[in-house]
């Protein structure tokens, strides 16, 4: 029994403690309440900043996605003439070297 009421009042007392130490925290906030708020505005312009620097990264890659596709994706067109001149090559390249 003496345990448990020793327990209950030691319990008491660093509740009382850390209530003493958070009115300690409390009262130097407002000291530093005007450098917080400049900190969290000049925080919430550079998010701003970066949100609008993300958006312009996000529509420059889409475009060039685009572009890719566009370039990747073009049927390479063959002129009649070409054709004829690659058959033409390979026939030969490919009859002589039957002969040897």
């Amino acid at each position: 029994m003496k345990n448990l009421e020793e327990r209950q009042r030691e319990m008491k007392e660093r509740a009382l403690a850390s209530s003493s130490s958070n009115e300690a925290i409390v009262a130097l906030t407002p000291r530093k309440k005007r450098e917080d708020q400049s900190d969290v505005i000049t925080l919430k312009k550079r998010v701003a900043e970066l949100e609008k620097r993300l958006l312009a990264l996000q529509t420059e890659n889409q475009k060039l996605r685009n572009q890719k596709t566009i370039i990747v994706e073009r049927p390479v067109q063959q002129s009649t003439g070409d054709s004829v001149r690659e058959q033409r090559h390979n026939f030969l390249k490919y009859s002589n070297v039957r002969r040897y």
